[in-house]
This record gives structure tokens, C-alpha cells and sequence, in this order.
């Protein structure tokens, strides 16, 4: 059974980053083990500023092992940025933690985040990644495209 998650370790940053989902190779450049210290950094940072303004949830396995992490935290007065890291549980799993990141979302708008609007930069080139974003509540932006990244942004329908 996948569970959602409040808590997140160290460890379990660590476990995400040793053992990626190969969307999240591309998007986080974890082929390459001299970025690992780097990603970890980022994302404890990124999930410290959720602490304050924002909010971060982990999704694990029946073995309590990590699927996904997910950090939505401030950047600008009702800006939001997001991230999402992913281990090779995704694929196994990868559906249930959609939907549930998609009814999280949409929660999250009609409460906490009224007339916000929500950014992410993703570098993915899976075939169906604007499908999965548009899914979950994002709408795709080419003109904001930098390069091979591709802008995408969740705007509240609530004010």
C-alpha cells in the first residue's frame, strides 16, 4: 500500500538520490555521481523554505521505502515554485502517486493556496510529460521554455 507522508528524512533524500526513477536521472542529472551532494543540498534548502511558506510530502511503499518527494515552497508574493524526485518505486507505483498528487494539488488550491499560481522548470524528455503535468493541474507555456526545459505553471481557480 503507497502512503503519503508529512515526514522527511535525510535518509530518505539519500535512498531517492542513490536509487532514481529514470525521469528523475534526466531532471535532477543523476547520472553522474558528483552531482548527488549538490541534489541533496538543493533539496533540503528547497524543503527548509517549505517549512516556512509552503509544504512538502513524501509518498513510501509497504516497506516504507521512498516513491516520490514532492516540495512546494515561496518565491514570490502568491508565487510558488514545486519539485518533485522520484525512485525507482515510480514505476511501480507511479499511478497511485499520481492521482494522489493531483487530488493534493487541487486540495491545496481550494484552501492554503487561493489565488496562487505555482511554477516548475521540468527537463524531462518523456514522451507523455506535458500529458502527466496538464493531468496533475499544470498548464504548459512553450514562450517560457528555456532551451530543452520545459516552463509549466498550476494557476488556482480560486480567489
Amino acid at each position: 500500500m503507497v502512503e503519503m507522508h508529512d515526514e522527511i528524512s535525510r535518509e530518505d533524500i539519500k535512498y531517492i538520490i542513490s536509487n532514481p526513477w529514470s525521469i528523475s536521472i534526466k531532471e535532477w542529472q543523476l547520472d553522474d555521481p558528483s552531482t548527488h551532494d549538490t541534489t541533496k543540498q538543493t533539496i533540503d534548502q528547497r524543503l527548509e523554505v517549505a517549512k516556512t511558506d509552503g509544504f512538502a510530502k513524501i509518498w513510501k511503499n509497504e516497506e516504507q521505502l521512498p516513491i516520490a518527494i514532492l516540495g512546494f515552497y515561496n518565491v514570490g508574493y502568491n508565487v510558488y515554485e514545486t519539485f518533485f524526485i522520484a525512485s525507482t518505486h515510480m514505476d511501480t507505483n507511479g499511478r497511485k502517486v499520481t492521482l494522489d498528487l493531483r487530488k493534493l494539488l487541487q486540495e491545496k488550491e481550494a484552501t492554503d493556496y487561493r489565488n496562487c499560481r505555482c511554477r516548475l522548470y521540468s527537463q524531462s524528455d518523456h514522451p507523455k510529460q506535458i500529458e502527466w503535468f496538464k493531468f496533475i493541474g499544470f498548464d504548459y507555456f512553450p514562450k517560457y521554455n528555456r532551451g530543452d526545459v520545459h516552463y509549466f505553471e498550476y494557476v488556482s481557480k480560486y480567489k
